[in-house]
């Protein structure tokens, strides 16, 4: 008979509870930079708690009453080890999905309705590929899985704007796009006209590969906030839900740049306005709006703003807009005093009976109403009715909005008595969020909110100092997309004013502050803020539209714009002659970009000698009397203006028109009243004439100095918001306002 193998269950339940407690240790130390001593004393008392339980486990004897009490209370602990173990861990793990791998991904495209059926038979097609974004060689493995090459054109764009509007009006075929396209190039301006263009490109194929993310470049050897730094926070306005396997390549629309000194608990907060003109690193330094380099991906982004603040990135973040949605309702609505009545989008950007619509005054918005508020910078005026037009609205409204929510939301979890909101609210947070920093650098954080937590009734803790980079608007040709787009100048004093600020910041140099303020963020105040007030800021100059031109007007513009006119003649055309009918370049392209400072026109007409038709040239016979300068003061413009007539040579003339009771045209002033016209010529001179007009001032006697006029407005962005600053533009000059 075998012998009986008597069980101690009070053994079994001392191993389930060191089991158990190696559980919560585990857990607990991966709270790395988070309170570490309490941590480590925590586990060296359930350390010792195990090491007395195998003591008594080996070589301790009970009896059997106080066994049965000793194995409940084994079993009590190691439930709640076992609960706390497994709640850190699921804690931990919303931190750790922060850190989210991203991908690469392009899409071959067409307009639908076009049935292409076997790719690898496609005969004559037209197929664009862009090379705007990392995604050039993923494209290249679909062309070459289907030989797409083989028997159909490749047609190569700098831009995915002239590729997407080059589909839609079928002059390709299909073309290669980020597989998130509607969400990367729907908002941008040269679609605004096009809402329902996504909803009819279709998906035929797509390639994609793991994304290689920017390395975290914290100072100090243990990679923690203990030393400045600085970090990106990019709001990403995307139509899907969460950033799960997110593309790299995105919409940048809110970029936020933040620099922190733990020594001094000072921070720097600035908003780059989403059209600002910029280098953009990865399009070879060539300028362009800012919010375009992250349809490049997030290197991109980070190296361009790196350049433009002189100013390293330590880390970044990237926040899914449409999360707002979610996190609002999960607080339970946020109180928003709305300026204004406003409609939107909704969080999947549909128009029509989607639209959200926003009276003005204090009240709670649920989640689709916070992400409309946020997300409005434009009046919709095509989609709405009047009634929620009004009111300014631009970037840096938007920016006001997107900070707004922020503090309602924080005041409302600061409510929070319960784990399961905090957790609930957490949980969307991590599925909203990516960011390149490990578990260890985002715990790093964590003093310094528990400083500012426990310290925030003494209103002097943390000391936020707001940026602002002023600049003006101005209609430019945008050479990748072939497009005449808004963008935003920046004053350059402006940039100054907010690099020092962000350096001294870094450095921990003492200065006076401009505002403290607590992290209630409850105080209403009006502060000077760094970067802002500053005019003058310097536009470019840009080619005006020649076409109709006379020649001669079209020199003088040339000339005052450092430019030779290269002209050709046409006797066939039904132009008036001596008018330009063509001209190289196109309008509103910046001149400082034309090579070698010279652009061919087109003219009406049979040449030179048509033109000049007797009159006198002043180099060959200097001393004629056509050519001898005299003094116009006290006569009239067109006085001037039919003696400058009476030769063929080009001089260069400014008028100055100032308000007087003299007659209108009456020349009151000329700088230069002898010599001859060949001095002019040889010397590169120019005559100033100061000339009378009305004393309310008439558009004919004065052309403007700025933008030609745009459908909203000079100075004004595409919503009709004036964005402040100054600047003069190059018009072309009234046929009869200079001689050349």
């Amino acid at each position: 008979m075998k012998k009986r193998v008597k069980v101690h269950y009070s053994s079994l339940f001392a191993i389930i509870f060191i089991v158990s407690s190696i559980y919560l240790i585990h857990s607990i130390l991966l709270f790395e930079k988070i309170e570490t001593t309490l941590r480590y004393t925590i586990v060296c008392i359930i350390g010792a708690i195990d090491l007395l339980i195998l003591m008594k486990l080996f070589i301790g004897k009970r009896k059997k009453k106080k066994r049965y009490a000793y194995s409940f209370i084994l079993i009590i602990f190691s439930l709640l080890f076992i609960f706390l173990g497994s709640n850190l861990t699921r804690i931990y793990n919303y931190f750790s999905d922060m850190n989210k791998e991203v991908i690469n991904s392009v899409s071959l495209t067409a307009m639908k309705g076009n049935n292409y059926g076997d790719l690898s038979k496609l005969k004559d097609k037209k197929i664009g590929i862009s090379t705007e974004g990392e995604n050039e060689d993923l494209a290249k493995s679909i062309i070459d899985k289907y030989s797409l090459d083989k028997n159909n054109e490749i047609i190569k764009y700098e831009s995915y704007s002239k590729l997407v509007l080059d589909l839609k009006d079928n002059k390709i075929d299909l073309a290669f796009l980020p597989t998130n396209f509607s969400d990367i190039l729907s908002d941008r301006e040269e679609f605004e006209e096009h809402a329902d263009l996504w909803e009819n490109i279709e998906i035929i194929d797509t390639e994609e590969t793991i994304a290689k993310k920017e390395e975290v470049h914290l100072n100090g050897s243990s990679k923690d906030v203990s030393d400045p730094f600085t970090i990106l926070l990019i709001g990403i306005d995307s139509t899907a839900d969460g950033l799960k396997g997110a593309n790299d390549s995105f919409n940048g629309d809110s970029l936020i740049v933040v620099t922190f000194n733990p020594h001094t608990m000072n921070a720097t907060m600035l908003s780059i306005p989403r059209d600002s003109y910029v280098p953009i690193t990865c399009m070879k330094n060539v300028d362009n709006k800012i919010t375009h380099s992250a349809a490049n991906g997030t290197k991109c982004v980070i190296d361009t703003i790196q350049k433009l603040l002189d100013i390293k990135i330590d880390a970044y973040m990237k926040i899914n807009f449409k999360g707002v949605v979610d996190l609002v309702n999960a607080v339970g609505g946020i109180e928003i005093d709305v300026p204004y009545d406003l409609c939107e989008q909704d969080s999947q950007r549909r128009f029509g009976k989607h639209m959200v619509y926003i009276e003005a005054g204090k009240q709670i918005l649920n989640g689709e109403q916070a992400l409309a508020f946020a997300r409005n910078r434009k009046n919709n005026a095509q989609f709405c009715a009047k009634k929620w037009t009004h009111g300014e609205r631009s970037d840096f409204k938007r920016s006001e909005h997107q900070q707004m929510v922020i503090q309602a939301v924080l005041n409302k979890m600061k409510s929070f008595r319960s784990i399961d909101d905090l957790e609930k609210v957490l949980k969307i947070i991590s599925k909203n969020l990516d960011t390149n920093m490990e578990e260890k650098e985002i715990f790093s954080f964590y003093n310094i909110a528990k400083d500012i937590l426990i310290s925030s009734s003494s209103n002097q803790v943390l000391n936020i100092e707001k940026l602002y980079l002023d600049g003006t608007g101005q209609m430019i040709y945008d050479e990748r997309s072939g497009l005449v787009l808004w963008d935003y100048i920046i004053n350059q004093k402006s940039l100054n004013a907010v690099k020092k600020a962000m350096k001294d910041n870094l450095k921990g140099t003492t200065h006076e502050l401009i505002k403290e303020f607590s992290y209630s963020y409850g105080e209403e105040y009006e502060a000077k803020v760094i970067g802002k007030g500053y005019s003058g800021t310097e536009k470019y100059k840009l080619v005006a539209n020649l076409v109709g031109m006379k020649l001669s007007a079209a020199e003088t513009w040339a000339s005052n714009n450092n430019l030779t006119l290269d002209i050709t003649y046409d006797n066939n055309s039904t132009s008036t002659k001596g008018t330009i009918i063509e001209q190289e370049y196109p309008e509103r392209k910046r001149i400082d970009l034309i090579p070698n400072n010279v652009m061919k026109v087109k003219v009406s007409g049979n040449g030179k000698n048509e033109q000049s038709n007797n009159k006198v040239d002043c180099v060959k016979t200097p001393n004629d009397s056509a050519c001898i300068i005299s003094s116009f003061v006290g006569k009239t413009k067109n006085d001037f203006e039919s003696w400058a007539s009476g030769f063929s040579n080009v001089i260069h003339v400014h008028y100055e028109y100032v308000e007087s009771d003299e007659s209108v045209g009456k020349i009151l002033s000329q700088d230069i009243t002898s010599g001859t016209v060949k001095d002019l010529i040889d010397g590169d001179k120019t005559i100033n004439l100061t000339v009378a007009k009305e004393k309310t001032q008439s558009e004919n006697d004065n052309p403007p100095l700025e933008d030609p006029p745009t459908p909203n407005g000079d100075n004004q962005d595409p919503n009709g918001n004036n964005n402040g600053g100054s600047g003069e533009d190059n018009l072309p000059p009234d046929e009869n306002d200079n001689k050349e």
